[in-house]
């Protein structure tokens, strides 16, 4: 296989390790997503403090990381198709494919559409053609079920803000709310780049508000919570409240002057 088709698996390998810790994985590991995330987060929060920006920000974030999976996925089986010698044929002029028709051949069989304007040269690049696809339904699925995770926890951490808004007992009597909400950020960290036109809904600022609150309650450990947020181990060498100060400056929608 010449280089191309090499680097191609090997990007592929990348992507997909990416992909599937990212949307299956249990923890709060995303080696590239996350970082990518964070950048989109960043840009868009430069934006003026309007409604729009807070209904937007977690979508684009998501939007993101999923270009940069579909994009990964599309360009690495392109270059292995390309490091394939004459793999590819236009249909209508009988030659090898260029550059363009590898991608767009790599795109209608990821999208399991099918067709386009190039076919396989041999039944050996067809039977690859069925290994495309099976991986683009792979994407597919879990993709959706990666964005229905990160959504449906987002609505349970403001269904929980809600709650705490309107009870007037405080919020020690929903520990166990609390920490389930904060198992559920490690399994769908991207909801931490949700955010919400009510100051009050936006659960990266109401943890952090929640928690610093509690740090000097003896009954319960709010710190082992705390350090159970995603991302906080990064952190946490400042000290709790310190910690949890740059980890919402991580995770706050709001614009940083």
């Amino acid at each position: 296989m010449p280089l191309i088709g090499l680097l191609g698996l090997i990007c592929l390998m990348i992507v997909m390790a990416d992909f599937l810790m990212t949307t299956v994985g249990t923890n709060d590991t995303s080696p590239i997503a996350m970082r990518i995330g964070k950048l989109a987060f960043r840009l868009v929060r430069r934006l003026p403090e309007t409604d729009l920006k807070h209904k937007v920000i977690g979508p684009l974030v998501v939007a993101t990381a999923a270009t940069w999976w579909i994009l990964g996925v599309n360009l690495s089986w392109a270059m292995i198709f390309m490091g394939v010698p004459d793999s590819l044929v236009e249909q209508n002029a009988g030659r090898t494919a260029d550059a363009v028709g590898y991608i767009s051949h790599v795109g209608h069989l990821l999208s399991t559409v099918g067709g386009g304007p190039t076919s396989p040269a041999s039944t050996g690049i067809a039977l690859l053609g069925v290994v495309v696809a099976v991986n683009g339904m792979i994407v597919l699925t879990l993709a959706v079920s990666f964005v229905m995770s990160t959504t449906q926890t987002v609505v349970e951490g403001r269904r929980l803000l809600l709650y705490l808004g309107a009870s007037r007992t405080g919020d020690a009597d929903v520990l166990k709310d609390l920490a389930g909400l904060t198992a559920q950020l490690n399994t769908a960290p991207f909801a931490l780049f949700f955010s919400h036109q009510d100051a009050g809904l936006r659960i990266p600022e109401q943890l952090s508000h929640i928690f610093t609150r509690r740090l000097d309650d003896t009954d319960v450990e709010w710190s082992r919570l705390i350090r159970a947020l995603p991302y906080f181990q990064q952190y946490s060498d400042a000290g709790m409240a310190t910690g949890l100060e740059r980890w919402l400056s991580a995770f706050s929608a709001r614009r940083s002057d």
